[in-house]
């Protein structure tokens, strides 16, 4: 679909004459040329059936006020090798047509950040063979939320399972908002071998009705408490164990719990396993 839309509004040669212009030794040359064309794109239109389409599919989700996580997944993300994690943008609680469709086109647009456009050029890659897919997927109100490690990418431990886990949305792991729960676990007995129960003064939850999201102080009775109790531990584990069966690689989770019920939002290679 990204394809498609630059190619109805001619952007190809547009990106790729501006990328050609970028003085990669000048930061200023980056990041203005950057700029430039996230606008380009942000400015031109979605088209009328494609944004029909967007609106049909995102109606087989829920009703026109079903909040959704809008995500960007690049095509050439997270080989073996390189790791594209946090270079495109991602809109929580996003609601309604209209908004739906404008932040895939944002999530596009993202492509061309400056820092991704750079790690692209160190790495190698070709611009021509760069795109990028948008997930739209259920939004989950996570009470509690974090990453795993189906290997511990700090030690080159196959052995080790590694949990972090905070209150509220993982937004708040992932911008660095807080300091969460660390937890390495034994994959095969389930034994926490390291256990690091921080205090965890601020959660981000969603804003209001109308989506968004905002940081609020943490419960003073929760804020030195374990994130997780034993049970939603170890169905953890468990799914990082399945999962890492599946991929036949280590891999990196983002997850959240809900009353007890633990939701994967997603999964991708661990890049600096040995």
């Amino acid at each position: 679909m990204f394809n498609a839309f630059m190619e109805a509004n001619g952007l190809w040669d547009y990106v790729f004459e501006k990328l050609d212009t970028i003085d990669f030794s000048s930061d200023a040359s980056l990041i203005s040329v950057a700029a430039e064309i996230r606008e380009r794109i942000i400015s031109s239109p979605v088209p009328q059936e494609m944004a029909e389409d967007i609106i049909r599919f995102y109606s087989q989700i829920g009703d026109s006020r079903q909040p959704v996580a809008v995500r960007s997944s690049g095509t050439a993300e997270d080989l073996d090798d390189a790791s594209f994690a946090g270079q495109q943008e991602t809109f929580l609680f996003v609601i309604g047509n209209d908004d739906v469709v404008k932040y895939i086109k944002e999530c596009w647009a993202s492509l061309y950040n400056d820092r991704a456009i750079f790690y692209r050029r160190e790495k190698h890659f070709d611009e021509r063979n760069i795109s990028i897919a948008v997930v739209v997927q259920c939004m989950v109100s996570a009470q509690k939320a974090g990453v795993m490690f189906t290997s511990n990418p700090i030690t080159n431990d196959y052995d080790t399972v590694v949990l972090e886990a905070a209150w509220g949305l993982g937004e708040a792991i992932v911008s660095g908002i807080v300091t969460p729960d660390n937890l390495w676990i034994n994959k095969h007995t389930g034994e926490v071998t390291t256990e690091y129960i921080s205090e965890k003064e601020t959660m981000v939850v969603r804003l209001n009705e109308r989506g968004g999201t905002k940081e609020i102080p943490v419960p003073e009775d929760q804020r030195e408490a374990p994130v997780l109790t034993d049970d939603e531990r170890n169905q953890l584990v468990t799914l990082a164990n399945r999962i890492e069966a599946f991929y036949k690689k280590p891999e990196d989770i983002e997850w959240a719990i809900v009353d007890g019920q633990v939701y994967l939002l997603q999964s991708r290679p661990i890049t600096t396993m040995k």
